[in-house]
């Protein structure tokens, strides 16, 4: 009988280390953070589409700081560019070319500032936007 008694003494010990260690790995992760496994911080996307009319959804977009993916959608029956221009005016790689009905990704390395996008198809010139990282 005392190896049952051990043997139960023994599950409980585990089952209190088991979860004070799920504990502890709970507080000391970074959740929320947008961080991946390994350390590094995953890249923030912004979604940014392209409509009939030559214009973009929005006026505005946020970012924060770091690996920007900007997830350039086709919602028009024509093509378009994006690029991004640093306040400087120097320009930002990748420069995202869009058929209609496609979608297209580029992946942006961006310190916080302000930033403009635009399609510089020729008479497209009101495809404009602000891009504010923080």
């Amino acid at each position: 009988m005392t190896t049952s008694h051990g043997h139960r003494a023994t599950a409980s010990l585990l089952a209190v280390t088991l979860a004070g260690t799920l504990a502890l790995t709970a507080c000391g992760s970074s959740g929320g953070s947008g961080s991946s496994d390994n350390g590094t911080v995953a890249p923030v996307t912004v979604v940014v589409d392209a409509l009939d009319g030559n214009k973009f959804d929005k006026a505005q977009y946020d970012a924060t700081a770091g690996k920007v993916d900007i997830d350039y959608v086709s919602k028009s029956s024509i093509r378009h560019t994006l690029l991004v221009r640093r306040a400087d005016g120097t320009l930002v790689d990748p420069k995202l070319n869009l058929s209609p009905g496609k979608t297209e990704q580029g992946t942006y390395d961006l310190a916080a500032g302000t930033y403009t996008l635009f399609c510089d198809v020729p008479g497209h010139t009101n495809m404009k936007a602000t891009l504010v990282v923080k």
